[in-house]
Parts: C-alpha cells; sequence; structure tokens
C-alpha cells in the first residue's frame, strides 16, 4: 500500500515543459482507485461481518470528496442477501485514502465462492483503477470420505457429481475421465459437517453400469453410507443426503 501511496503523490508532482513560454500544467489527478483488484473472505455460521476495503485517490485536496459506489449486478454471483454496500465512500480532507466497508452475512451462502463485483459510479472528468471482486465463502467444518466405483467395462461413459442445497457444484468428475477397462476408482471427497447435498451418478450410453457385467457405487462420508447402487440405473441415478 505504501507504494501506492507514493504513486499517488508522483503523479500529483509531475508536470510537462514544452518551453520556456509554455504554461506548466499538471497531469490529470483526479482519478479513484480501489486498494486491490480482489479480495478473499469469509463468513461465520448464522453470523454477519463487515469487510473493509482501502480506496485511494491520486491527489489530496483540502475538502471531503465522495464517490459513488454500485454494485455490478452482471458479474455478481452471491445472493442478494448476502452482502450490504454502501452508496459510496468518502475519502477526508488532507487524505488520499478512504475506507469502503461492506457487510457480508450468512444468507444462501453454498460451499462454492461467492462472487461481489464493485465498480465506482461514472463522473465526467474523473477517472478510475477500474472495479474489485471479493470473494467469500461461509466456514465450516470439514467431514471427509470416499466415492467407491467399480466399473462396469465402460468407465469412460461414467460422469458424477456433488451438489450443495444452493446447486453449485462441490465435487465433480466428467465424462472420460476414467477409462474404459478401468476396474475401480476410489476419490477421496471432502464436504462441510451439517449440510445436505445431491449425489448424482450418470452414463452416457444410458445403461448405467450394467454391461458386460454390473458395477457398483459407494458414497461414503464420516463412515456412514449416503448413496449407493448399480446395475441398469439408465442415464442418472440421483440421491439427496445430509452430513449431520
Amino acid at each position: 500500500m505504501k507504494n501506492i501511496k507514493l504513486l499517488f503523490l508522483a503523479i500529483v508532482a509531475s508536470f510537462s515543459l514544452s518551453s520556456c513560454d509554455d504554461e506548466v500544467e499538471p497531469l490529470n489527478t483526479n482519478y479513484v482507485t480501489f486498494g486491490k483488484p480482489s479480495y478473499s473472505t469469509s463468513v461465520d455460521v448464522g453470523a454477519t461481518t463487515t469487510y473493509d476495503i482501502t480506496v485511494y485517490t491520486a491527489n489530496i485536496t483540502s475538502s471531503d470528496r465522495t464517490f459513488g459506489v454500485s454494485v455490478d449486478m452482471d458479474a455478481t454471483n452471491a445472493d442478494a442477501g448476502s452482502y450490504s454496500v454502501p452508496s459510496s465512500v468518502t475519502i477526508p480532507a488532507n487524505q488520499n485514502e478512504g475506507t469502503l466497508s461492506v457487510q457480508l452475512s450468512d444468507v444462501n451462502l453454498g460451499i462454492s465462492v461467492n462472487k461481489l463485483v464493485l465498480n465506482f459510479d461514472g463522473e465526467e472528468g474523473l477517472s478510475n483503477g477500474g472495479s474489485t471482486t471479493i470473494g467469500y465463502i461461509q466456514n465450516c467444518n470439514e467431514v471427509s470420505g470416499t466415492l467407491d466405483i467399480v466399473f462396469d467395462g465402460y468407465g469412460s461413459e461414467t460422469s458424477w457429481e456433488i451438489l450443495d442445497s444452493e446447486g453449485g457444484v462441490v465435487a465433480s468428475a466428467d465424462v472420460e475421465t476414467y477409462s474404459d477397462g478401468q476396474a475401480t476408482a476410489s476419490v477421496p471427497i471432502t464436504l462441510c459437517a451439517g449440510r445436505t447435498f445431491t449425489f448424482t451418478i450418470k452414463d452416457s450410453y444410458g445403461d448405467g453400469l450394467s454391461y458386460p457385467a454390473n458395477g457398483t457405487y459407494t458414497l461414503t462420508i464420516g463412515g456412514s453410507v449416503k448413496a449407493s447402487g448399480g446395475g441398469d440405473f439408465g442415464s442418472s441415478e440421483s440421491t439427496d443426503f445430509d452430513t449431520n
């Protein structure tokens, strides 16, 4: 951050000279930027936290300055109830930095990263350093297990995924992850405790784990079997489970 401050002060001190008769004019210093292009944090279960983002300007003035801030709804994927963003940030008089305090809450947070993208509002004559992104997740206690698959002979046809309650993919394997002729696979799985999930196994040919021999699958989490099956389940088979 020290380097940013020095850079901005250098900009303020910069000027251009073309001849002795030319006027001395400072470079454009009406500039504001977020401290970093991205941030990462987390929120405790059932809690709300305040996350501070430093905002810098390129110059220092004798009066307070206020800059509009808005959420980029096209780039943000976080639930609207999980954040509260002030509509503006103030740079105090005789300073070139201020603080934007964003509130983040455990509202519909899945295991996947929630992305909140912020922009400065457009203002005539004002340049800015672009957007910043806050990536945040819900803290959780982890529980481990395995997914064990016995293939039917055509492992390349098998794929699977685990979705959280918000529909986010928390673990998966695509078609052709496994090979034809591969006998088995044992995949380590780590999930958050006290949540609900959906496990889905798929077969691209549409005959499950059934040819030339019947295969099986078993999802075990925390020592308990959460999903199991095999044989001809068609194109897919899904099981809802929890990690309580």
